[in-house]
């Protein structure tokens, strides 16, 4: 086991704790988004101890927000918006990716984590250990966006991930770290946006 000064612990193979989504974002509201920003800087230490490992840097802004039912029988819940954005080894640039989560019903949202789908096609798992970590699975690696304005984002650099970046952990940090994954939104971001 590997502790880094941002206080997030590498946990190897345990077994992933439960994403409670109330917890991630501090409070859920009926109407309204609700946000958090999680990241992290892999030191030098931990990046030479883990060659595979490509993702030097990484962060996630988490958006909660209620979804009314479709249609007639349909679920209601709280489903969510993971904006991403990565740096790795030998690349300047950052590149990001969105990833939907939840499908309104509890046992996904609120329960044992939740499954997120990822540019690509690819699946993740999020997963919330105790309050202030988040703990990021992305075991087929994934597809992500180059840089550039959001309407020209048609660039996209196939999965970079390497073999050892298949669970990632993130600390939670002040919603200003993740202002510019917000792409369509006020800034300065809120806790909540009603």
């Amino acid at each position: 086991m590997h502790c880094e000064r941002s206080g997030v612990r590498e946990g190897g193979n345990a077994p992933l704790p439960s994403l409670d989504l109330a917890h991630v974002v501090r409070h859920l509201y009926r109407r309204g988004e609700s946000f958090a920003c999680f990241s992290r800087q892999y030191s030098a230490a931990r990046l030479a101890a883990h060659p595979h490992q490509q993702v030097i840097f990484a962060k996630a802004l988490i958006d909660a927000h209620f979804q009314e039912p479709w249609a007639p029988h349909q679920p209601s819940g709280y489903m969510y918006q993971v904006s991403l954005a990565f740096r790795f080894r030998g690349r300047e640039e950052t590149l990001t990716g969105v990833a939907e989560c939840g499908d309104g019903k509890p046992k996904d949202s609120l329960r044992g984590g939740a499954v997120c789908a990822i540019v690509g096609g690819t699946t993740s798992h999020l997963a919330l250990h105790g309050n202030n970590v988040l703990v990021m699975r992305i075991p087929g690696g994934a597809d992500l966006w180059a840089p550039g304005p959001k309407e020209k984002r048609h660039d996209t650099i196939k999965n970079p991930f390497g073999s050892d970046d298949v669970e990632l952990r993130l600390a939670r940090t002040d919603l200003k770290q993740c202002e510019d994954l917000a792409f369509d939104r006020q800034k300065p971001l809120r806790q909540h946006e009603p």
